[in-house]
């Protein structure tokens, strides 16, 4: 019985140094101010905002379009959609090159082509790999997320 006393009194002997030296640690950590024990328990781990998306519109093109009988003209307005924050610089520089892309992309068309409805997603699909073909091989960031004709008259 006395051994196992005397080993009783060795564990718990144990056991307060070792919490009485981790209670002592932690309070030396926390008055020199290297642990903050609010911040330690209480904070989330910083997370990185994720870029939202931003529409930038173009002004608008007028596009003369090859008829049988005579030549239309279509009215165009579009945005592109982008989540790289600084690609309204980017668009700014290369206004002409992305204007004279579409021009020659919508003058390839017919009227028969763009008049109808169905046409839209694929002509929106086809800007879209243009913008990005174009700005790529002038070595410009091409970040372009959609193509959105917003409006598209044809006379």
């Amino acid at each position: 019985m006395a051994i196992l006393k005397s080993r009783l009194v060795k564990i718990i002997l144990a056991l307060l140094v070792l919490i009485s030296s981790t209670a002592g640690a932690f309070w030396i950590g926390t008055s020199s101010g290297d642990w903050k024990l609010a911040e330690l328990f209480a904070s989330e781990p910083e997370v990185e905002p994720v870029p939202v998306a931003k529409f930038y519109p173009l002004e608008k093109f007028v596009i003369s379009i090859p008829g049988d009988k005579y030549p239309h003209y279509m009215l165009l307005e579009m945005s592109l959609k982008s989540h790289n924050p600084n690609m309204k610089t980017v668009l700014l520089e290369s206004d002409p090159l992305i204007r004279n892309a579409m021009m020659k992309m919508f003058s390839r068309k017919t009227f028969e082509q763009l008049n109808h409805l169905d046409q839209l997603d694929s002509l929106q699909s086809e800007a879209l790999i243009l913008m990005v073909k174009v700005l790529s091989d002038n070595k410009l960031p091409s970040d372009i997320d959609e193509v959105l004709f917003t409006r598209m008259v044809i006379q």
